[in-house]
């Protein structure tokens, strides 16, 4: 089937992630030339790679994926515990140029649990109750009497999500370096009738995290950026992470590529506030781990407060189970906590075991001849990697 490119960004920022999570389910988410293309494909990673045990394996996944995908470039993190397994890059990022481990990316979805630890901490601080309805913050939306902070972060409001909007995807596509304000999402999200009632299903939106991030700026007078960095980025010494309203990124930059919008060019600094308090934040593999660690482990949060956020708490809402659910922003299969970030070109996987407390991160850059660039080309890897290290309780 042929999908137009109007639906491109439709089924790469919001399919890809409820597909992943339907999987889940079911299973118990500057134009170059060709041969520039060629070349960023069979690529060997310039920077030695650093290795463990079961490294090496590590390695030639990702070189596998990279020529079976025609990816661009490539970084990752694998680890055990606190043991390193791999940690390297492969390819070209800008094309030309070795890829490193330590480039800047757009950190996508492993953004949103973010909002819920800043909520979860704010509930306990008195500054806001998560089960109280918006209306305190947000009287003028739609049912802001029956939705609470809390269904904006399991996405069980029932809000449409603004993503799938055509109007959206117009605007978008017509100019993705402008971006969009709150204002204009909310908007984008109220222009569709709501999809069920609030707390009686399930539905993966990015307008719920649009609204969530205004609460929480309402509640404190605060930007969800000062909240981010003094709540989250500076006690876990996050130094390369920085929440962003325009297309700024710093060097080493991991350039995005894709053919969206017909044509293969370089989608680096399209404008991340099309997915405002939901990815609008630059970081790194190694930062990325930082924050799943500290998410994992309950580090920012109360014992009582990390189990709740970690617990099955949408179980029986929708397609959810006790054993694979999803809530707080965060996806549960099981032991594994997964996300499948994908934005402009790159794509992400995060995978982790809270058993073996194995790590598995992988970004992604598109290539010219990437056969599919509307599913994540970064989960293939991803899931070949979390499955070798461990094999008796692979993710879904």
């Amino acid at each position: 089937m042929i999908i137009s490119n109007r639906n491109r960004l439709r089924r790469n920022a919001a399919a890809a992630f409820a597909v992943a999570i339907a999987l889940s389910l079911t299973s118990c988410g500057s134009n170059e030339s060709d041969s520039a293309s060629d070349e960023s494909a069979t690529a060997t990673t310039t920077v030695a790679p650093e290795l463990g045990p079961d490294g090496q394996q590590v390695v030639d996944i990702i070189d596998k994926q990279m020529k079976a995908l025609d990816l661009t470039g490539a970084v990752y993190g694998v680890w055990r515990g606190d043991e390193v397994v791999a940690v390297g890059a492969a390819g070209q990022s800008p094309v030309g140029v070795p890829t490193a481990p330590d480039m800047q990316l757009r950190i996508g979805q492993p953004m949103e649990p973010m909002l819920s630890t800043v909520l979860l901490q704010l509930d306990g601080e008195g500054v806001l109750k998560q089960d109280e309805p918006i209306s305190k913050w947000l009287p003028d939306f739609p049912r802001a009497d029956q939705i609470t902070p809390k269904m904006l972060a399991d996405s069980t409001s029932g809000v449409s999500d603004y993503v799938t909007n055509p109007d959206f995807l117009k605007q978008f596509y017509a100019n993705p370096i402008k971006g969009f304000t709150a204002a204009e999402l909310i908007a984008l999200a109220n222009a569709r009738p709501p999809l069920f009632e609030p707390g009686k299903s399930w539905a993966y939106a990015h307008s719920d995290l649009v609204l969530l991030g205004e609460v929480l700026q309402k509640a404190t007078g605060k930007t969800l950026g000062e909240l981010l960095q003094t709540r989250i980025l500076d006690p876990l010494q996050m130094k390369d992470t920085h929440p962003v309203l325009n297309s700024q990124m710093s060097g080493p930059i991991l350039h995005g590529y894709t053919n969206e919008r017909g044509m293969f060019e370089d989608s680096t600094f399209w404008n991340p506030t099309a997915f405002l308090h939901s990815g609008n934040m630059n970081t790194t593999v190694a930062d990325v781990a930082t924050w799943m660690r500290a998410l994992t482990d309950g580090t920012l949060l109360s014992k009582e407060q990390s189990t709740a956020m970690l617990g099955p708490s949408t179980a029986g809402i929708g397609p959810f189970t006790k054993d694979k659910f999803f809530a707080y922003g965060v996806l549960h299969d099981n032991a594994w906590i997964i996300s499948n970030p994908s934005y402009g070109g790159y794509h992400g996987a995060v995978f982790h075991d809270s058993e073996t407390k194995t790590l598995v991160i992988v970004y992604v850059t598109l290539g010219q001849n990437t056969p599919d660039p509307n599913t994540n080309n970064a989960m293939p890897a991803g899931t070949e990697i979390a499955t070798m290290l461990v094999p008796n309780r692979p993710p879904a």
